[in-house]
């Protein structure tokens, strides 16, 4: 597996991954669809980056890293698809951000989740993400926000 820069020619497998655990999860919402539809807009302009997990030729996860304030990275959209899950592709997605953005100098990360998402909570717990108060989200289906404070 290799990690690889978003590229539009992947947009379709990026919002495909995505989709495929929103829906499952019944966590889909309008503000998904635009940074889905328009990433080069939505992320890539506004300074955040977008990775892809590659194995041979297949696209089989994704991850958004995104600056929301200075120094202050939001982690995005990761997703790995169902046939590949397991193998720690999350993990190392998460990993390949948490170092991106300490060469961008962050002092911390934050993400917001659901709390349907066992899995994905218990990642970020071992990655040394914390539980924080969760107030004043832009996504209606958030109800859990964890963040990981990164040594100076």
């Amino acid at each position: 597996m290799k990690i690889i820069n978003y590229e539009s020619k992947y947009q379709q497998e990026y919002k495909s991954l995505s989709l495929e655990w929103l829906y499952e999860n019944n966590l889909y919402e309008d503000v998904d669809g635009e940074m889905l539809d328009n990433p080069k807009k939505e992320v890539l302009d506004k300074g955040g980056f977008i990775y892809l997990a590659k194995i041979g030729d297949q696209i089989v996860g994704t991850v958004t890293i995104l600056p929301v304030e200075e120094r202050v990275f939001e982690i995005l959209k990761l997703g790995v698809s169902k046939n590949h899950q397991g193998l720690g592709i999350g993990r190392k997605l998460m990993e390949f951000c948490i170092e991106k953005a300490k060469l961008l100098n962050a002092e911390k990360i934050i993400l917001e989740t659901n709390t349907k998402l066992k899995s994905a909570i218990r990642l970020y717990s071992k990655l040394g993400f914390k539980e924080v108060v969760h107030l004043n989200t832009k996504y209606e289906m958030s109800d859990f926000k964890m963040e990981l404070l990164l040594a100076k």
